[in-house]
């Protein structure tokens, strides 16, 4: 059955009323109806932020994907536009999978990949462009596709090749896409005259544990003098699929990744395939949250809406140091003193800044009547994350450098994110506890606390 846009906009606004509201956040956007995943196609154009993403709209579990698409002015008020694209050509007709957006002669262009599913169970993914003037309305590459098994390197699976995110360098376009070669995962560089006829060109990350048996969700940039790619794996063994960052220097005369370093860019389990754009000199990125080991409990639980957005936020190098911080700000703001011990009722949805963070043997409790999220700073190189309630147990240990700096806390119902030191260690939690988070208790040395909350 070919599934068309009109249908999955039929089906979603007859179903939109059976969301419940219960663990739905406020500033983390949420399709409207049924399942959500990666962001894609990140951009600024004509006037607004564009956020496409991977998008179930016949239910809460993951299913044949389409492409949803929101849009905003300020990157906490988003606007739910109709589905940018569905399944509907041969290329794509099991899944319009993950891509990325570029802008071109004033026209929006979308690289992204089709998965097909053979009746005997085999895979092919394929790369795709398509084409918009008003952000809403896509066509489709009548050439399409543009990339197939025949440009993957030796060894290079079709059934696991896919992710593209498109960038220009010396007037030229590029594209990296996630790939397994060999059983396991790679970062390949493709180059492009038009955006419409491309040619491999190398290998720029491998041999690398981090990048699992698969890579997925390449990014490309450069920040503070070096070049990043950022990429997010599925490991073997069940091992948790983290986020990391390389940073070095692409050599282009040569298309070699020389990386010095590599860092989680996240520490939290529960961040995965996010994706970056810049636009007034912000590098601003946006990750996909889910409870890594729950991933259907919203869904099992009838609550017909599945999987939020991460709060944007703003990628700097400070010192040579990654930092990540909010990108969006409240609508109203409150700075109290907290004494040694001081409890503060909170908005459900606010981001809470401790001035001089936690020192060693600090804490904070998150409370609501159903469950505790805590945070305590242990020793002075690790913040020690922990969740508490009936339905589980979690604990994460946070990394931090040695010395204090500011501690940022995003709360939004279901998610929390932490911004210690200044933004230099940052870990993503979901968590579901019936009511809401609205308490929150501190200990350690008088401290300066500002709420920001949001009216939505």
């Amino acid at each position: 059955m070919t599934m068309t846009i009109q249908a999955a906009e039929k089906f979603a606004k007859e179903n939109t009323a059976q969301v419940a509201a219960q663990y739905r956040p406020k500033i983390h956007f949420a399709a409207p109806y049924g399942w959500l995943n990666d962001p894609n196609g990140l951009i600024y154009y004509q006037g607004y932020y564009h956020l496409y993403y991977q998008h179930n709209p016949y239910g809460a579990n993951w299913d044949t994907m389409h492409w949803g698409h929101a849009r905003s002015k300020d990157l906490v008020h988003w606007e739910d536009l109709p589905i940018a694209m569905a399944p509907d050509e041969e290329y794509d007709r099991n899944g319009v999978f993950s891509g990325s957006a570029i802008v071109h002669d004033n026209r929006l262009y979308v690289m992204y990949t089709g998965h097909v599913v053979a009746e005997d169970g085999t895979v092919t993914e394929t790369q795709n462009i398509a084409w918009s003037d008003d952000s809403i309305h896509f066509t489709k590459y009548e050439k399409n596709p543009v990339l197939a098994a025949a440009q993957l390197p030796a060894g290079g699976d079709p059934a696991d090749f896919r992710d593209p995110k498109v960038f220009t360098h010396a007037g030229r376009f590029y594209a990296v896409i996630a790939a397994a070669v060999d059983g396991a995962g790679q970062i390949l560089l493709y180059e492009s005259e038009d955006l419409l006829h491309w040619q491999y060109t190398s290998s720029l990350l491998a041999n690398l544990p981090e990048l699992g048996r698969m890579t997925e969700c390449p990014d490309f940039f450069t920040i503070g003098g070096q070049d990043a790619l950022v990429f997010s794996a599925i490991m073997p063994n069940e091992e948790p699929h983290l986020v990391q960052i390389a940073l070095g220097k692409l050599d282009w005369a040569t298309k070699t990744f020389q990386m010095d370093s590599l860092q989680p860019l996240d520490q939290g389990l529960d961040f995965y395939a996010p994706q970056s754009f810049e636009h007034n000199g912000r590098r601003i990125v946006i990750p996909w949250l889910r409870h890594a080991e729950m991933v259907n409990y919203l869904a099992d639980h009838d609550q017909n809406w599945n999987g939020q957005m991460g709060i944007p936020r703003i990628l700097t190098m400070v010192d040579g140091q990654l930092r990540q911080t909010p990108a969006v700000t409240g609508a109203a703001l409150q700075t109290m003193t907290l004494a040694e011990t001081a409890t503060r009722s909170i908005p459900v949805a606010s981001i809470l800044t401790l001035k001089k963070g936690l020192a060693v043997g600090q804490s904070i409790d998150l409370e609501s009547p159903d469950g505790v999220v805590k945070l305590r700073q242990t020793t002075a190189d690790t913040l020690e994350l922990q969740v508490h309630c009936d339905l589980e147990q979690r604990q994460l240990p946070i990394k931090t450098p040695t010395g204090q700096g500011a501690l940022t806390l995003v709360l939004d119902r279901s998610a929390l994110e932490v911004f210690a030191s200044d933004g230099a260690a940052v870990a993503s939690l979901v968590f579901f506890f019936p009511t809401a988070i609205d308490t929150l208790k501190y200990a350690g040395e008088a401290n300066q606390l500002t709420v920001q909350s949001f009216d939505m």
